[in-house]
């Protein structure tokens, strides 16, 4: 296990391609929530009326799918190749993609809506499923890469705070942008931050050769199986997998994939108005993971992840019961802060056990719950469709609490990591 350092947090800040990671990643948290915005309430405002949770999660299921279908290859090509190599691939790929969905927007928007028109939309916005498979594996790796192992703890939380502070202006804008100009607008301007990250991974010099070097004698599939051969080895893994799955998958599902619905209907917001309660969000996104980041040495990481997931839980039942606004950006706020402290608390327990070679294929099974969120927004649409949004939300809130609980109680493992 690695011990957190008592120097200052500034200590981090000598390695120079670890300051390069976080400034393109400063951009692409600016960007790419601008990008799921300006998806989501094209589909929202598109869909026939009453439909809208349901093309929601129709679009987030393909999404996922494509997801899943890819991320534990793409975490294994993190391993295989030089992590380098694969986050210039990875982000020319992403600003070529943005490029030519914009220019279908553009399109698009000149046209009366039409159900082809719509789900062609969603066949597209579908293909973002596999940068965003190959993207955060690979640049958590490359943090490991960026710094030295004592510091890997310290540099994860600083890396999702970095994330968290890019996206605090990401929703106004977006929202003024679609409000104002275009959603093609808004979505060009989404490709910045691949741009920037292009950029970054020319420069950087680490990651230059592959971390497992013995995989490419391999086949593809004995290197998946390498990693889920670590998987059985680690109990504290397999529960850090679960925790995480059910928290992101149930969280993210509703307070990401149908939270364009719920602010429209529920709340009577703006694409504007949206934008900026995103910013509550991220505001508590960029508190919980500085702090993380600043004393995150002196809390057990296990008990504080289990914590965060019973916050996330507790956050969404009560957000779902707020209409004052002040409560809707409290509860929001928490929220933002709790699920990001599960990201990099879990992304931070698996760098502490895992080796390096094989960080890239345990990283991947981590990030599957982004691929779950996606095709249970699905579900959760339909159930919103036929129950009701604000059954769904109070439920979700519910159930990821009463699994915090369970874990506290009935699993001493993770309770007690440091």
């Amino acid at each position: 296990m690695i011990n957190e350092p008592t120097k200052r947090l500034r200590a981090v800040f000598n390695f120079r391609d670890f300051r390069l990671l976080l400034a393109a990643q400063l951009f692409i948290g600016f960007t790419q929530p601008m990008m799921f915005i300006t998806q989501s309430w094209y589909i929202s405002q598109s869909a026939p009326e009453n439909l809208s949770a349901m093309f929601l999660g129709l679009a987030a299921a393909f999404r996922g799918l494509i997801f899943l279908g890819y991320i534990v290859i793409a975490g294994t090509l993190v391993d295989r190749f030089p992590r380098r190599t694969v986050m210039r691939t990875n982000q020319g790929v992403t600003l070529l993609l943005i490029v030519l969905v914009s220019a279908v927007l553009y399109l698009f928007e000149r046209a009366d809506p039409t159900l082809f028109r719509l789900f062609a939309t969603i066949l597209l916005f579908g293909s973002f499923g596999i940068v965003l498979a190959q993207d955060q594996p690979n640049k958590v790796a490359l943090i490991r890469n960026s710094v030295n192992s004592q510091y890997s703890a310290m540099a994860i939380s600083l890396f999702f705070a970095v994330m968290s502070f890019g996206a605090l202006a990401s929703g106004p804008v977006a929202g003024w942008l679609i409000e104002h100009h275009s959603y093609t607008l808004a979505y060009l301007f989404s490709g910045l931050g691949p741009a920037v990250g292009l950029v970054v991974a020319l420069a950087i010099k680490t990651g230059r050769t592959a971390a497992d070097t013995e995989s490419t004698g391999v086949s593809l599939l004995e290197n998946v199986s390498q990693g889920v051969r670590v998987l059985k080895e680690q109990e504290i893994l397999r529960l850090i997998l679960a925790l995480n799955w059910i928290s992101i998958a149930l969280g993210s599902g509703v307070m990401g994939q149908l939270i364009a619905i719920w602010v429209d209907e529920m709340l009577g917001f703006t694409a504007f108005d949206w934008g900026i309660m995103i910013v509550s969000w991220n505001v508590g996104a960029t508190l919980s993971t500085l702090t993380l980041a600043n004393k995150g040495h002196k809390f057990p990481r296990g008990l504080t992840l289990i914590l965060a997931v019973a916050m996330l839980g507790l956050s969404i039942f009560f957000y779902s019961w707020s209409r004052t606004l002040i409560f809707v950006f409290s509860f929001n706020l928490f929220c933002g802060a709790s699920l990001m402290a599960i990201n990099a608390l879990s992304s931070s327990i698996v760098q502490s056990v895992v080796e390096n070679r094989v960080l890239g294929r345990i990283n991947s099974f981590i990030f599957m719950s982004q691929g779950f969120m996606q095709i249970g927004a699905l579900f959760l649409g339909f159930f919103a469709t036929i129950l009701g949004l604000q059954i769904v939300f109070s439920a979700v809130g519910l159930i990821i609490f009463s699994v915090a609980c369970f874990v506290l109680i009935r699993r001493p493992l993770i309770r007690a990591f440091i």
